[in-house]
């Protein structure tokens, strides 16, 4: 997979192996094309000279962001939770935790947004979390108010201010969120939500019950009966 990154002057090639979570990273720099850049380059039938960064199926790397030839990637490496690391092209050798691997959570994606800050979806007690973190230091800046549920997909790019991202619970099929980041105190919208004949979703509650065993959650129900 060869991935352009606009505005910028890198060209990533992951290259990966079956459905293994492990990829190998490689990097072009395109300002030392010779003259006519691509154009020049086109029908030469020369390889691009990438350069290794990752040169091993030993973990997974994914690009988050970039500034210049510094490089924000979501990775498992050592971090079976996941962890987002950075890098400078200039010293591949030096990678820093901008978010270290969680002791309890999952960490499932990692979208930059609203230029320098970065919307992270964790998976906590099997439900979904959504934080807004600083890019710079990796600093959790807030907690998006969501209920019980999951987070099936987030839409963002790094120059919008505005979010948007699908939510699913045991009470709603589907709702889409707005996340207007320019607020000085960003509210949740609900753009869309998908309606269910002849069902008030508000009429019900969810509650995550924390028990060592099901017998133990009983008592907090009515009903006798416990889902395993």
């Amino acid at each position: 997979m060869l991935v352009c990154l606009r505005f910028v002057q890198y060209l990533l090639l992951s290259i990966a192996e079956g459905c293994d979570p492990v990829n190998r990273l490689y990097y072009f720099d395109l300002t030392t094309l010779p003259d006519g850049g691509f154009k020049g380059w086109k029908g030469s039938n020369k390889q691009l000279p990438f350069k290794r960064l990752i040169d091993n199926f030993e973990a997974q790397y994914h690009l988050v962001a970039n500034n210049k030839s510094i490089f924000t990637f979501l990775t498992n490496k050592n971090a079976p939770r996941y962890k987002l690391v950075r890098v400078d092209l200039n010293n591949p050798s030096d990678w820093t935790d901008v978010i270290p691997e969680s002791n309890t959570d999952v960490l499932v994606s990692a979208t930059c947004v609203n230029l320098q800050q970065l919307l992270v979806c964790y998976m906590t007690d099997v439900k979904h979390q959504l934080r807004l973190h600083d890019l710079q230091t990796g600093s959790l800046l807030h907690q998006l108010p969501l209920e019980i549920g999951s987070v099936t997909e987030t839409s963002g790019r790094r120059e919008d201010s505005q979010v948007y991202f699908n939510f699913t619970s045991f009470l709603t099929p589907g709702i889409i969120y707005w996340y207007d980041l320019s607020s000085s105190q960003p509210e949740l919208k609900v753009l869309r939500e998908t309606a269910v004949a002849n069902f008030d979703r508000t009429s019900f509650e969810i509650k995550q019950v924390q028990n060592s065993t099901c017998h133990d959650t009983l008592s907090f129900y009515k009903k006798k009966f416990c889902a395993v």
